[in-house]
């Protein structure tokens, strides 16, 4: 079967696709085909930096990504036989970049309601920005700034704090701001040089990793708590901290079930064959974010 392995730490152009075994069907198994697999920034993160995250990466060769949305072509007889046929989002850590992946675990794998396409289950990334919600619900700051608010985790917390009454400052570039008005027509978007004073304290959620804009706004704001998920450790900010997300099932089941009922929105750029891996790799890294 065809597979995208990393091989090296080359980066994205050091990505190879390769013939590969089947998986064999086990008795607690469940093949899945897969259709539709998202590109997200901890992918070329890892093809050029084992320590990129806190999961060490380091074994090579591995396939890449992480979770995918694929078709139940064979159960294993300890499993629910009903779940053939059925569409799925399955989670893999140990990658689910070629045609076929063998699940094991039934608290990786979630069926789809019928109006759930794969496209928007495949994009789902709802987990980080719940993260980040919670960081949010937990603080006393009168005010939440929001860097790289256009992001696909920045869309979806902002779709989540839907019923936030606290002033929220979303922190876009220049060539971003058309785009983030398209999405969410409710908030004004900001530069970081045009954002207006904001007075009392203030939470930061950072989406950028870019510890020179946060520095700035630490100048800016009042002694503000600063949360990243995208910078490790910044020494020179006097309150911040590092989060990521932790695997939870139930909140993958709400999350799909949200997408179901239109209280999330899946954000979708563009889709490319999967022989154009590299290409699409690229796409999303050098261009302004619009979607998975």
């Amino acid at each position: 079967m065809k597979t995208v392995l990393q091989t090296n730490f080359n980066g994205i152009d050091g990505l190879t696709i390769t013939d590969t075994a089947k998986p064999v069907l086990t008795d607690n198994g469940v093949l899945i085909k897969m259709a539709v697999l998202p590109i997200s920034p901890t992918d070329w993160k890892l093809e050029s930096d084992t320590h990129a995250t806190d999961e060490q990466q380091d074994k090579l060769p591995r396939i890449i990504g992480f979770q995918g949305t694929g078709t139940v072509v064979s159960v294993g007889k300890n499993r629910d036989q009903s779940l053939l046929d059925q569409r799925v989002l399955v989670i893999n850590p140990a990658g689910v970049y070629s045609e076929f992946v063998l699940n094991e675990n039934p608290d990786w794998m979630y069926p789809l309601p019928a109006n759930v396409s794969d496209e928007s289950a495949a994009a789902l990334s709802a987990g980080t920005a719940w993260t980040l919600k919670q960081q949010i619900d937990q603080s006393k700051a009168a005010n939440i700034v929001i860097t790289g608010a256009n992001s696909v985790i920045g869309l979806t917390l902002l779709q989540m704090l839907a019923d936030e009454s606290r002033p929220i400052y979303p922190i876009v570039t220049a060539a971003s701001k058309p785009y983030f008005i398209e999405q969410m027509p409710r908030l004004t978007p900001y530069t970081l040089d045009e954002h207006p004073t904001i007075s009392g304290s203030s939470i930061v959620l950072d989406i950028v990793g870019r510890l020179d804009m946060l520095t700035t706004l630490e100048k800016q704001l009042s002694q503000p708590e600063i949360v990243s998920i995208a910078l490790m450790q910044a020494p020179t900010l006097n309150n911040f901290i590092f989060v990521h997300d932790e695997f939870n099932a139930d909140r993958y089941r709400l999350f799909i079930k949200q997408l179901s009922e239109g209280k999330l929105t899946a954000l979708i750029n563009r889709i490319f064959p999967i022989e154009q891996v590299k290409k699409a790799q690229h796409f999303a890294k050098e261009t302004h974010s619009r979607g998975r």
